[in-house]
């Protein structure tokens, strides 16, 4: 009868070492090889809990991933498994479960846990100051993220070539059949760019030819998968004193100031969204309008106008509230408990002579002017933004899985409060995954079991049946941009066509 070997408090099973709950049901055995005789068989649950242990062995910025062979490849025979593995984003969604996972969409926060901060803070404290800045710590600790990007993948990458040494070294990556691996996928050179209209055939002679400058386009191997789905978040908790370029915001306000000229009290807060390009503006926030609450412009021009415009006043029924302003709620009497209330005014409906005012809590009501108590941003607000924090959508799972991160839905609090509020604004609102593989105490506690569990293995089993894993660098990471990744935590997407 086909069985895997159990060992007391472990399962030996196919060559692979895993903890056995006594009494749980293992599933169904199946034959992914070629090994024989008692080698033969492997449970699917054993071979998917193999493969979610490899993940973890490996960082989660996508810069550092590689093609492990284990997800693949038998430790015992070395030929491939007959059954694909899971995608690195359906394993990393497996540890957060379906619900976070859904939550990684424009207008959610992505914020840190005050434990994974306090500690990037004593790491901050034992650096020299030259090195304090490239960790990117700075970011991280106590930062409350708006995602304002959620893009498709398209399956091609765009590699500008400005040197002979930077072709070489591109060539030198490729094998024969004009392929590499990047950022753990498999990559082929396409007919585009200076490649344009060349046959499959004589693809390999074009390559040859190419001189710098060029420009070489890669097109996946790989079938569309939305864990390479790219992710844009800014921090809105670290407000900068003056802007990186000054003279962009001067010709900004000028260019909208000669079409209104009150447009220059528009209020505009500059914060230090990210590590990626930090000296440029990636996004601007308007306060106002329907839907959410909010807009989110790339052009800081615009952005100027749109606030204007939400904040000028047009009717005398208006009151003294203006489109975008945050208001407290008064002298309601058939809601006296929304009394105090903090809201945000989006627009002013003539009908029914009320202002459409969204809560704190996501609610809309629609109040009178009478019982609106004006706040901030009477003249319009645009949060301009510089530098931003990217990931992938598999890559953010991984950070978020290590229970460092939380997520949850925004909502005009997040925006109407000061930036010091912000992150605290976050406390019991932040869904975190559960403790899983990727959990770092649970690694920790079970690195030690599985390395005891491996010695009493050794003791008992044939040579033949253990195949120990190569030994692998330390890469796990505890935050975006830090650790093993944060080299790489500056890098911009790929370029998309």
């Amino acid at each position: 009868m086909a069985s895997c070997i159990l060992g007391s408090n472990f399962q030996h099973c196919h060559g692979l070492l895993f903890f056995h709950n006594e009494g749980t049901e293992d599933g169904e055995l199946i034959s992914p090889c070629k090994c024989a005789g008692g080698q033969k068989f492997v449970h699917l649950k054993c071979l998917r809990q193999w493969q979610r242990m490899v993940l973890v062995t490996q960082p989660t910025h996508p810069a550092f991933y590689d093609r492990d062979l284990r997800h693949q490849t038998c430790n015992v025979c070395k030929s491939e498994f007959t059954c694909a593995p899971p995608t690195r984003h359906e394993l990393m969604a497996s540890f957060t479960g379906p619900e976070i996972a859904a939550l990684i969409d424009v207008g959610c926060v992505i914020a840190s846990h005050e434990a994974f901060s306090t500690e990037l803070e004593r790491s901050l404290a034992t650096m020299p100051p030259m090195l304090r800045h490239s960790s990117s710590y700075e970011h991280w600790i106590r930062g409350a993220f708006l995602i304002t990007q959620v893009e498709p993948d398209e399956g091609k990458l765009t590699i500008r070539i400005d040197s002979e040494g930077m072709l070489q070294r591109v060539c030198a990556k490729m094998d024969g059949s004009l392929s590499l691996t990047l950022q753990g996928r498999r990559w082929r050179v396409a007919a585009r760019e200076e490649l344009e209209g060349v046959q499959a055939d004589a693809l390999a002679n074009g390559f040859a030819d190419l001189k710098a400058p060029c420009t070489v386009v890669l097109e996946s191997d790989e079938p569309e998968n939305c864990g390479n789905d790219h992710v844009v978040a800014v921090n809105l908790t670290r407000p900068l004193d003056s802007p990186p370029d000054r003279g962009l915001v001067e010709r900004a306000m000028r260019e909208i100031c000669k079409k209104y000229r009150k447009a220059s009290s528009v209020e505009i807060t500059h914060f230090i969204g990210g590590p990626c390009q930090e000296e440029e503006l990636m996004c601007c926030v308007v306060l106002g309008g329907g839907g959410c609450g909010w807009t989110v412009l790339k052009d800081l021009a615009q952005a100027i106008e749109l606030a204007f415009s939400r904040a000028a006043k047009r009717l005398d029924a208006e009151g003294d509230i203006h489109g975008g302003q945050t208001v407290r709620l008064k002298g309601l009497q058939g809601a006296a408990h929304l009394n105090g209330e903090i809201g945000l005014a989006l627009r002013f409906n003539a009908d029914s002579g009320r202002w459409l005012v969204r809560l704190r809590n996501g609610e809309g009501k629609q109040l009178r002017p009478a019982n609106l108590e004006g706040l901030d941003g009477s003249d319009g607000r645009v949060f301009a933004v510089w530098g931003d924090a990217r990931w992938s959508r598999a890559q953010l799972l991984g950070e978020i899985a290590k229970g460092d991160w939380g997520l949850c839905r925004a909502n005009i609090g997040d925006l109407t409060s000061g930036p010091t509020e912000r992150w605290p604004a976050t406390r019991g609102r932040l869904a975190f995954a559960p403790i899983t593989e990727m959990t770092e105490s649970y690694m920790s506690e079970a690195q030690r079991e599985m390395n005891a569990a491996r010695q009493t293995l050794q003791m008992h089993a044939e040579p033949q049946e253990i195949e120990d894993e190569p030994a692998r660098e330390d890469t796990t990471s505890t935050a975006p941009g830090t650790a093993s990744d944060q080299d790489m935590a500056c890098q911009p997407l790929p370029s998309q066509e």
